[in-house]
């Protein structure tokens, strides 16, 4: 496994963490796992794409993580999916950032979520790496899965822009 994706999971992980923590979830105990073959809660799955890296990430979330975390603690299946989807469109947004930071540029797709059994998702041949991380109502798993051309690169961190920093006309 390439080592520039071992570090992109990494900062995926961090990623995921801080997102759901905003959201009044603490996940723990990061650990590699073997993908598995069907998964049973809501699924968000967003792709995203750049010059030298493309792939996609899967969030399982349990409907009850889900519900704790959504900013109105709705239980409305509807907002329950919408959410999961918006979850993953924050991780990845933080992602972004986060490698933009180290010169590295993606654009993000539109997240799609699935309410039914699904199975294994991601890049077409690409590696695949599995986390689960726990929730106080259960686990969340994360899949990522990239391809790497060899033109890249991830320079040394250095200060992103952040929306303080920004202004709008």
């Amino acid at each position: 496994m390439s080592s520039h994706i071992e570090a992109i999971g990494q900062h995926l992980l961090e990623s995921t963490c801080q997102v759901f923590e905003d959201n009044a979830v603490s996940l723990s105990d990061a650990a590699r796992c073997e993908p598995l073959g069907d998964w049973l809660d809501p699924i968000a799955v967003i792709g995203f794409g750049g010059e030298t890296l493309r792939g996609s990430v899967s969030f399982e979330v349990p409907w009850r993580v889900i519900q704790a975390s959504h900013p109105a603690r709705s239980s409305a299946t509807d907002d329950l999916v919408d959410w999961v989807s918006e979850l993953s469109n924050l991780v990845l947004g933080k992602l972004k950032t986060r490698l933009r930071g180290r010169g590295v540029v993606i654009q993000l797709g539109l997240p799609m979520t699935f309410t039914t059994r699904a199975t294994q998702t991601g890049a077409t041949g690409a590696p695949r790496l599995q986390y689960r991380l726990r929730a106080p109502d259960g686990p969340v798993l994360v899949r990522f899965s990239a391809e790497v051309s060899p033109l890249f690169t991830m320079a040394a961190p250095r200060p992103v822009e952040t929306a303080q920093d920004i202004e709008l006309f």
